[in-house]
């Protein structure tokens, strides 16, 4: 399929910036080789199959166009983040960015975009500054960005930020998404090497991607700023994940099994987990002192 796919080129896309993800994948040394051995044969396979079964091959790139490309044919259903353009970004390199794409029918129809930053100062000041979004903050960040949940310990180190996540409408089913995210997070931990790993959560997302999907480890109080300069201050969640987690989170069977979500433990620890009620499920409940939320 790798082979067909590459002489018919995808639409929109420019071919010879994108490799097969299969190809790609060469963990660092510094990765314990029997988690490397685990993923390689277990994993990864596993994730690229279950892509296979709807029509769907994965594909590494390190151009941010890639992205802007993808962006620029959603009708408005995708937001390209500042740290993920190519406008603000024109010159990145394979150390420092990293997008998988989905195809299907050779027409790019779901990313992903990682880029690791480093952060200087907290990574607080370089949001609110700009440097943590653009590449020149002096002629290029006239946005505000204001934080008042991160940790002065999240300074001189490496930070990825992962976003610019996208899937076409016609994509039903969580499946494909947990197999995009998993497949770029497995990619991160084997390839690069970063302390922290953050993203940014709407709202209505949280209950159910931020841990179970993106496989944050923890959420941070909030995070307001500009979007697409519309003057108005957006609200959202602030995901980070320590690299030190990942490496027990993520380098494990579990993730080859999509149907079980990211954010449990081992199937040691808890094998079964009672489902969890959405936000309209739970205002539906009747309400008495058995299902009053508790303290613990």
């Amino acid at each position: 399929m790798f082979v067909e796919m590459v002489s018919q080129g995808i639409k929109g896309t420019p071919i010879d910036r994108l490799v097969p993800f299969i190809d790609t994948f060469d963990p660092a040394p510094y990765v314990p080789s029997e988690r490397v051995r685990l993923v390689g044969r277990e994993v990864i396979p596993a994730l690229l199959s279950a892509l296979a079964e709807r029509g769907l091959v994965a594909f590494s790139g390190h151009d941010l166009n890639l992205v802007a490309g993808i962006c620029s044919r959603a009708g408005g259903k995708m937001h390209l983040i500042q740290c993920c353009d190519p406008q603000y970004h024109p010159r990145t390199t394979p150390a420092d960015t990293n997008v998988l794409v989905l195809v299907r029918d050779g027409e790019a129809i779901g990313c992903i975009a990682s880029r690791l930053i480093w952060c200087e100062d907290t990574i607080a000041a370089e949001m609110a500054s700009g440097r943590f979004w653009v590449s020149d903050p002096a002629t290029m960040w006239k946005e505000r960005c204001f934080t008042n949940a991160m940790s002065s310990s999240i300074r001189a180190c490496h930070v990825v930020y992962c976003g610019s996540v996208y899937l076409d409408p016609s994509i039903r089913g969580g499946t494909t998404l947990a197999a995009l995210v998993r497949l770029h997070l497995l990619w991160l931990i084997c390839h690069w090497r970063w302390s922290w790993l953050i993203g940014l959560v709407r709202g209505d997302l949280i209950d159910y991607h931020a841990f179970d999907v993106y496989g944050a480890q923890t959420l941070q109080q909030a995070l307001w700023r500009d979007r697409n300069g519309d003057g108005q201050l957006h609200r959202y969640q602030l995901a980070v994940t320590e690299r030190s987690a990942s490496m027990e989170a993520w380098l494990r069977p579990e993730m080859a099994d999509l149907k079980r979500p990211m954010g449990l433990p081992p199937r040691s620890i808890v094998p079964h987990e009672a489902p969890l009620l959405s936000p309209r499920h739970r205002s539906a409940q009747p309400v008495s002192s058995a299902n009053q939320p508790v303290r613990v």
